[in-house]
């Protein structure tokens, strides 16, 4: 018989796992047990934000050098083995791996030496949820959830980071897509491209129109205006719901701040 998995990261997992991963996140730690409290911790957190990410799991230091997968993030254990967690983010740096590295230890003294490896974070045992959501939060606002993508157009294989992705538009079986400084129709379903993007900040707003939350500069009853100067219309049946999703986002994008009333 399996282990047993709580029903709130049951409900992550699906959330994620039915869609593409775009994110990682590693924990190494030779505690099991504290592997296993702060995976679901982290789904919970993912979802609550509509990342998607995934998480993986190492017990040693010589065991994450190994692998050739890239993370994002690495939560990392300082006391382990016979390579501590110093090293093992040493020797990450040494092969060029720019991820953010958040230490965790029953040993503050090592605070300062955390500094050699530019550490994103250093956090005591027991590691805080709140604590560790908000360093998650932090980076995330530094970095954002955007990556690059494949698209076909003119017959010719286009590397786009989402980032500069400012709307999409159905064309029938084609969809056009408006960049910050360019665009590019391509000859798949709006669709079949939403799916490729990040699913927090990508709403529709109507039938043919995909937009980005980030590029919102105003909108009315009627239409959103974007930074680039064009305009979109709003569907009154995606209306109410638009508004929330934006409210959501921007709260969550200043989660700090309270929320102004619109």
């Amino acid at each position: 018989m399996g282990q047993q998995v709580d029903m709130p990261e049951q409900k992550a997992l699906y959330y994620l796992k039915k869609r593409g991963v775009k994110m990682r996140l590693a924990i190494c730690d030779d505690d099991n047990a504290l592997i296993q409290t702060l995976k679901p911790v982290i789904y919970q957190y993912a979802n609550s934000r509509k990342f998607e990410l995934v998480i993986d799991a190492y017990n040693s230091g010589e065991a994450l050098l190994q692998t050739q997968t890239i993370y994002d993030i690495i939560l990392l254990d300082y006391q382990m083995g016979e390579l501590d967690g110093l090293s093992t983010a040493r020797k990450l740096r040494e092969k060029n791996i720019n991820c953010a590295i958040i230490f965790m230890t029953n040993y503050p003294h090592f605070v300062y030496e955390a500094f050699e490896v530019s550490a994103f974070r250093f956090f005591e045992k027991p590691l805080a949820h709140s604590k560790l959501y908000a360093a998650l939060d932090d980076y995330f606002k530094m970095h954002g959830n955007d990556y690059p993508i494949l698209l076909q157009h003119n017959r010719e294989t286009v590397q786009v980071n989402t980032k500069d992705i400012v709307f999409l538009e159905a064309k029938n079986k084609y969809c056009d897509i408006h960049l910050t400084r360019d665009q590019m129709l391509c000859a798949k379903t709006m669709a079949v491209i939403s799916r490729l993007l990040p699913k927090n900040h990508f709403y529709k707003v109507n039938r043919a129109f995909i937009i980005n939350l980030n590029y919102i500069s105003k909108y009315n009853n009627d239409e959103i205006s974007l930074k680039n100067g064009e305009k979109v219309h709003v569907s009154r049946s995606y209306l109410k719901a638009f508004k929330a999703a934006y409210r959501e986002y921007s709260i969550l994008q200043n989660p700090r701040r309270e929320e102004v009333k619109q």
